[in-house]
């Protein structure tokens, strides 16, 4: 009985050996180099997956614009837009330039737009473009949108302290909180009416 037991015993030892050599490629399962090989088998089948993601999650849709303000464009459910996972919320979005930001339960896919949002896209100011006076759209700094250039205005025909003030109006940016606050009131205009009060003015400014 006792030999029996024993023949039993190493004959299932002898089969373990031989089925780590298969998996695990030079040892027992579990040991020696075998172990790495046999693991990164299975890894093989450990992908990732993607993240779930319901069908009444909410996408906000935003717009970017140059003078930095947000605008929410659209608000839709996941499921209107047959996405269920990361990878389709990705394969929607991706192709249309939106970067996508997760807010709690709250999905918000945004674009950048090369344009003012709807309160800035009134907005003039004045600045220099060709060596004469320039209108540009937007707020004082944001110098992307030409409007025109006024012909009758070469900025050197002005005074020497309009001059130099169109000059910092381009370089905005760098300029101190006051003098930026000086520009703002002198050469930065709510609306088209406003900036062409100014212009009429600007012809009395002009040196002989």
């Amino acid at each position: 009985m006792i030999k029996r037991l024993i023949c039993l015993g190493l004959g299932s030892a002898i089969a373990l050996f031989v089925l780590g050599l298969c998996l695990g490629g030079g040892g027992p399962i579990g040991f020696g180099e075998g172990t790495g090989t046999y693991f990164s088998s299975l890894q093989v089948f450990a992908q990732p997956n993607q993240q779930a993601i319901g069908p009444e999650t909410t996408i906000r849709e935003e717009n970017i614009f140059i003078c930095g303000d947000i605008e929410e464009v659209a608000r839709k459910k996941a499921h209107t837009l047959q996405i269920t996972d990361e990878k389709d919320l990705k394969n929607h979005y991706a192709a249309q330039g939106y970067s996508i930001n997760q807010s709690g339960k709250q999905i918000i896919a945004q674009r950048k737009v090369d344009d003012f949002c709807s309160y800035h896209r009134k907005y003039r100011h004045l600045g220099i473009q060709d060596d004469k006076v320039a209108i540009f759209q937007g707020p004082i700094g944001y110098n992307q949108k030409l409007l025109r250039i006024e012909e009758r205005l070469p900025v050197a025909t002005l005074t020497a302290d309009l001059q130099v003030k169109l000059q910092q109006s381009m370089d905005f940016f760098q300029m101190t909180p006051e003098t930026q606050a000086v520009l703002r009131y002198e050469f930065e205009f709510h609306d088209e009416d406003a900036l062409n009060a100014i212009l009429e003015n600007l012809d009395e400014l002009q040196e002989e």
